[in-house]
């Protein structure tokens, strides 16, 4: 995958190739992730989505949405923030159902409280519990003792 990634992705003819090096991508990085090496992750993950062609997320979502939240898991983990945030937008717009956002979401509320953010981290927790259907405002209906 390497070779063809040094290539970039004009050298692809038809989104079929496309697809196929943003798969073989996406599973190069999951090997990378599984040694902790984060950054070789994070390339892959990078180039896969490159090799997506304009309408991924209608004509390919689950391999977009896999490629993007392991993009985003390797951003937090070698602490680049701004990119996270880069990748995490495009799964808030995207994806299709809340659950989807959800690892997206975890790891950018993380962001905010390595960056000492904890007023935004802890109302974006609180939101999330809320769409969880958690109220954590609701009086208690236990008497206090």
């Amino acid at each position: 995958v390497d070779q063809v990634n040094r290539g970039g992705p004009h050298i692809v003819s038809g989104s079929d190739h496309g697809s196929l090096l943003a798969y073989l991508n996406l599973r190069a990085g999951k090997k990378a992730m599984d040694m902790s090496d984060f950054a070789s992750a994070l390339a892959f993950f990078d180039h896969g989505i490159l090799f997506l062609d304009e309408n991924h997320w209608h004509d390919n979502y689950n391999l977009s949405l896999e490629l993007f939240d392991n993009a985003v898991k390797c951003t937090y983990a070698i602490g680049d923030h701004q990119r996270l945030n880069k990748f995490s937008e495009q799964v808030l717009s995207f994806a299709r159902s809340f659950n989807d956002k959800l690892t997206v979401i975890y790891h950018a509320v993380s962001a905010l409280c390595d960056a000492s953010s904890l007023d935004e981290a802890i109302e974006k927790g609180v939101w999330v519990l809320s769409m969880l259907g958690e109220d954590l405002f609701q009086p208690s209906s236990r008497s206090e003792t």
